[in-house]
């Protein structure tokens, strides 16, 4: 194995889910498939990650994305400036958690947690490290 190559979400709305991430974390379209059908997906790339976006199957309004007792708990970006990522989040009406200090687990490091428009928890980092390196 070389890289994580993608993470595919079910999305309430493909197109609103595509513009929050190309928005706010600089994704980029990179491919549709099935363009025009009704089984279309977009693929949305940010450096060597993507992100899969499948219409999710008429799910009731009351369902939510979000950590699962199994499975996805939440997917975390690192930023090089947490405020002013925090900012342009807040400046589009999205609320975020407060600035988590984990300096006594890693020096410098700083979270803030969030959700995006389907309610799937998503992180900040800045200050980051490994404690191993290859």
């Amino acid at each position: 194995m070389t890289a994580v190559q993608h993470i595919a979400l079910n999305c309430r709305n493909v197109r609103e889910q595509e513009r929050f991430y190309t928005k706010h974390f600089g994704f980029r379209r990179s491919r549709v498939f099935n363009a025009g059908k009704p089984d279309e997906f977009i693929m949305l790339r940010l450096g060597s990650v993507c992100l899969e976006l499948f219409s999710a199957r008429t799910p009731p309004a009351s369902e939510k994305g979000g950590a699962q007792p199994i499975g996805f708990k939440h997917l975390a970006f690192e930023v090089p400036d947490l405020e002013k990522a925090i900012a342009a989040l807040k400046a589009d009406g999205i609320a975020t958690g407060a600035i988590i200090d984990c300096s006594s687990v890693v020096h410098g490091l700083r979270v803030c947690f969030f959700n995006d428009p389907d309610g799937n928890q998503l992180e900040l980092m800045q200050g980051y490290q490994d404690q191993f390196r290859e």
